[in-house]
């Protein structure tokens, strides 16, 4: 009998131990979780104020180089589409951009005022060794003869966190009418919620930019899905690639 009772006294004391440990576990989850969000706003925030300063960039970053910069002019204006690599070691995000074209041997930069979204001056993450397609367009139209240009700056312009780099923002489109509006529905199957999600459109035809668009979508919560026309710049092809490009990757 005695040894019985020990045995249930012990199998209390288990009991106790590991509703302790799951309380706690539960306790720290939820700091976790609190805390993640709180990071986030506060890099909403940051973004935001950095997008109230213009930005021109001066000196250009050695380890994330622009390796082509291409200019689609139409009627109803211009995009630029970029492709920068980061040869770094380490993913990178945030770092400022500015775009222009010089002309007559004068640099008109397009990109420099504080009435644009924070992602029109800013690069999001870029994992190291790997490539970005960044698109840029504005109602101006540039002359034919002048030549496009893109420089990234050296620092980040805000503290974004890369904890993790595999979120990945379900897509679909389907061109609408006149080929060159798309229709984009966004799905967010994380627990993350994205803000300033950044979707970039682009269109090749014989080895070269003839169509790109972008836009920014506010706010993408976790689990939630969107829906968004894009108008093209320039002449759509089959060959059309949309890519949602998640922001907060923590």
């Amino acid at each position: 009998m005695a040894r019985s009772a020990d045995g249930r006294n012990n199998r209390h004391r288990q009991g106790r131990r590991a509703a302790g440990w799951l309380v706690m576990a539960l306790a720290l989850a939820g700091c976790t979780t609190t805390q993640h969000a709180a990071q986030r706003e506060r890099l909403d925030s940051a973004r935001q104020r950095a997008a109230l300063e213009p930005t021109r960039v001066t000196a250009v970053n050695p380890l994330v180089p622009v390796t082509s910069v291409s200019a689609i002019r139409s009627a109803h204006g211009t995009a630029l589409v970029v492709t920068v690599r980061n040869r770094g070691r380490r993913a990178i995000s945030d770092l400022p951009i500015s775009v222009g074209y010089t002309s007559a041997g004068r640099s008109v930069l397009l990109n420099s005022g504080t009435s644009l979204g924070y992602f029109q001056a800013h690069l999001p993450a870029i994992l190291a060794g790997h490539a970005l397609t960044w698109v840029f367009t504005t109602g101006r139209r540039i002359p034919t003869w002048a030549r496009p240009f893109a420089r990234v700056g050296r620092r980040p312009a805000a503290p974004a966190l890369l904890t993790e780099m595999k979120f990945r923002i379900g897509l679909d489109y389907r061109p609408s009418a006149g080929a060159q509006e798309l229709t984009v529905k966004l799905e967010n199957p994380t627990s993350v919620p994205q803000y300033e999600l950044q979707v970039y459109a682009y269109a090749r035809q014989d080895g070269r930019y003839v169509a790109a668009a972008d836009a920014t979508v506010p706010e993408l919560g976790a689990g939630a899905a969107d829906r968004l026309r894009l108008r093209l710049i320039g002449i759509p092809t089959n060959q059309l690639r949309v890519q949602a490009v998640p922001t907060i990757l923590q």
